[in-house]
């Protein structure tokens, strides 16, 4: 099942960006990454590729699915866009070089005890590096190319395990960092994307499941439960858009809104939006790691910001005409908030 391959991805040089106020920025050059230090109240647009006296070139035009920072610096950031290959910053984003070409990305896992390792997903094929992205090798392709990997984790408590789940319902397991692999578990019609171990429950894992929402397993990704009981009163909780963990629980956005477990999925409270219950229009969500009380979402136009635990919002306009979907959060700087947008879904 396994097949090797050896890519080569040369780097581009690049540049700074400048910063901007919302609204001031072209419809087709507004893609990419921005940064805010002011929880939104102006932006940079981090985005640049490469700038001399005669030209420049950005990932502007560039959709972006997912922000992750390196496991030992915080200032190295990847970001997955959609249908144009995997990028990566040295310098907290000021300039970017691709590092993986592949149009169908659809996750990556950096190793946490050493970040030189980066594990890709891309159409039916995982494939991984050891030397932060220069050269890839292939560690897994599925005899049907037509069964794509949707999402892959490594287990913190033993990097040397990745789980993948399939869009066939089949959840993939190497326990020997992707030389041999073996079905762990099937789950019929059930697609699992975004899985995320918790960081202080151990062996539970969450993930987001397409027509149901939030899923989760408590025993390492073997077995997985649906919070259909627990959602029965919120209509709209099977459209899942995103969650956070935090060392208290989840908070989880979806069709209906926003919803906060304080005690790891037992009991769920709704909170209170400005723009009304049931808003679809939620496509990003971030939590301050520090404090849990400060809550941000980001809609296909505005940021909404809460210090209080979203019972008072602050709704800010967002730098770009794209959709707001991926929030993060420097982790070393609490400040520092990194918005991925994309065309209008």
């Amino acid at each position: 099942m396994t097949k090797t391959k050896l890519l080569s991805i040369a780097a581009l040089l690049v540049f700074l960006g400048a910063a901007c106020t919302p609204g001031a920025v072209q419809t087709e050059a507004d893609g990419g990454v921005w940064v805010t230090q002011n929880k939104g109240e102006t932006w940079e647009h981090r985005s640049t590729i490469f700038a001399d006296r005669t030209s420049k070139k950005t990932i502007g035009s560039i959709d972006i699915k997912e922000i992750i920072f390196s496991s030992d610096d915080p200032d190295k950031v990847f970001a997955i866009s959609d249908r144009a290959g995997l990028w990566v910053s040295w310098n907290k984003g000021h300039f970017w070089d691709l590092i993986l070409s592949n149009m169908h990305i659809t996750d990556i896992a950096i190793h946490p005890d050493n970040p030189k390792v980066i594990y890709a997903a891309i159409g039916s094929t995982i494939v991984v590096s050891g030397d932060q992205g220069i050269h890839w090798r292939s560690i897994y392709t599925s005899d049907d190319s037509s069964i794509l990997i949707t999402s892959i984790v490594l287990n913190p408590n033993n990097p040397n395990i990745l789980l993948a789940a399939t869009d066939s319902g089949d959840i993939l397991i190497s326990e020997d960092s992707g030389t041999f692999w073996r079905i762990y578990s099937s789950l019929g019609s059930v697609v699992l994307t975004d899985m995320e171990f918790h960081p202080t429950i151990q062996k539970t894992i969450y993930a987001l499941v397409k027509g149901k929402g939030l899923v989760r397993s408590l025993d390492e990704g073997k077995n997985w439960e649906f919070f259909d009981e627990a959602f029965t009163e919120f209509a709209g909780t099977d459209d899942g858009r995103d969650f956070v963990l935090v060392p208290s629980g989840v908070v989880y956005a979806s069709a209906f809104g926003l919803l906060r477990s304080l005690n790891h999925g037992k009991d769920w409270v709704e909170l209170p939006l400005i723009s009304g219950s049931h808003n679809a229009n939620i496509y990003s969500l971030v939590v301050d790691p520090v404090n849990p009380l400060e809550v941000t979402y980001g809609t296909r136009s505005t940021l909404y910001h809460s210090i209080d635990g979203g019972f008072n919002w602050i709704p800010r306009m967002l730098p770009t005409t794209r959709t707001a979907t991926e929030l993060k959060i420097h982790p070393e700087n609490p400040d520092l908030l990194y918005l991925g947008v994309s065309l209008a879904r």
